[in-house]
């Protein structure tokens, strides 16, 4: 089984129920052009021009009404309050299994959270989980990140699996770079890692951790997505970049805040900058989201075009065979990137951004929010995914 990723974006319509209908009308006529049908799709992402609470949730609601009941019922729907960067009201973005066969999909669900397995008839098993916490309303960022992991652990323990099967992670939280100001300064960003890696120290990751995106969103509190693997069928690896520090291994000088979790104080970033997944046909990497960063440090600050480049740089040098050998990942032929989804934090620079992702990786197609970098001197964000 191999996962695949689409977008679309609205272009016509002057409302968010004419443009979600038009990314629905899109995706109806690439479902015809692939020969197969809902049952191959696995997860839907709508991005939503929602500043605040009151907007996002009354989009969502409005999106949620366009969906047939099929999808509402048989597909996990993620609604994220991450404006598109081309001035719409709402895109999408679309993860498949085009060669399904005859595996079994079995939507399940894990206090109002819906979830999907995938077995099919060589061991293979996937559990797709999308937007896991979108219906919490945030309190804190502490209590939703506590809430949410909950319901990741009982999930992954259901299908008897634990946190270091996931392979791919997304994690959205609101106002990302906020530090709160108490007796203690801290930062909306370490509090969720702190709550990470207390659920994450129940596990021996001895493949690494998963690839992970951690970006912010305008309002829904913490919400949290993530693909897992079952060891029969699939192989997994960490892939680390040689021009980064790993982020679990980053001094405490560029982790922002002092207040303590549960005994810990700033817990670093659990996240591989890549995945390798490979089964019995396919291998891919899924590439974590990559900013301008060298061993620890932000490079190129209030320049997003150099900014970018950076970004594609770690990208390549993520897929690159000096990479792969070096981490003994190689394998049938060098993965090529498919899809990028970038993250822009003004949506003044998206058309600079958008040209240089298009030089610099012709023909990929991709998709672009307006969104918080997890550092206040990013600028631009971007994760793949690649396959061999």
């Amino acid at each position: 089984m191999k996962l695949s990723v689409v977008a679309f974006e609205a272009n016509t319509g002057d409302t968010v129920e004419e443009q979600a209908a038009e990314c629905l009308d899109q995706l109806d006529a690439f479902i015809s052009k692939a020969s197969f049908t809902l049952r191959n799709i696995v997860s839907i992402n709508f991005f939503l021009a929602a500043g605040d609470a009151e907007v996002y949730h009354d989009l969502t609601q409005k999106v949620m009404k366009c969906l047939p009941d099929q999808v509402r019922t048989g597909i996990p729907v993620a609604c994220l309050a991450q404006a598109p960067a081309n001035g719409a009201y709402v895109s999408a973005e679309v993860y498949c299994i085009t060669n399904l066969g005859d595996a079994e999909v079995i939507p399940k669900s894990e206090n109002g959270n819906l979830y999907l397995v995938i077995r099919n008839e060589k061991g293979e098993k996937l559990v797709i989980a999308n937007g896991i916490g979108q219906n919490n309303g945030k309190k804190s960022i502490t209590g939703d990140a506590e809430k949410v992991f909950g319901v990741m652990e009982r999930i992954l323990r259901a299908e008897g699996l634990d946190f270091s099967h996931i392979f791919r992670q997304w994690n959205y939280i609101e106002d990302i770079t906020v530090v709160e100001s108490d007796e203690r300064k801290s930062q909306h960003y370490q509090q969720f890692n702190n709550v990470r890696s207390n659920y994450y120290s129940r596990s021996d990751f001895r493949q690494g951790y998963p690839a992970a995106t951690g970006i912010g969103i305008r309002a829904g509190g913490v919400i949290v997505s993530f693909f897992a693997a079952s060891p029969e069928g699939y192989r997994t690896m960490a892939v680390e970049n040689p021009l980064q520090k790993a982020a679990f291994d980053y001094t405490r000088e560029v982790l922002v805040g002092d207040a303590e979790y549960r005994g810990m104080m700033r817990c670093t970033p659990k996240f591989a900058r890549a995945k390798f997944v490979a089964n019995h046909e396919y291998e891919q990497v899924f590439i974590s989201g990559t900013a301008s960063i060298r061993e620890e440090v932000t490079v190129g600050e209030n320049d997003v075009a150099l900014q970018t480049e950076i970004t594609i740089e770690n990208i390549q040098k993520l897929i690159s065979r000096e990479t792969l050998t070096l981490m003994d990942k190689t394998g049938r032929a060098m993965p090529k990137i498919e899809f990028i989804r970038v993250y822009i934090k003004f949506p003044e620079d998206y058309l600079a951004v958008k040209d240089i992702c298009e030089q610099r990786l012709p023909g990929v197609p991709g998709i672009y929010v307006v969104s918080d970098v997890c550092r206040e001197t990013l600028l631009v964000e971007i994760e793949a995914l690649a396959s061999a």
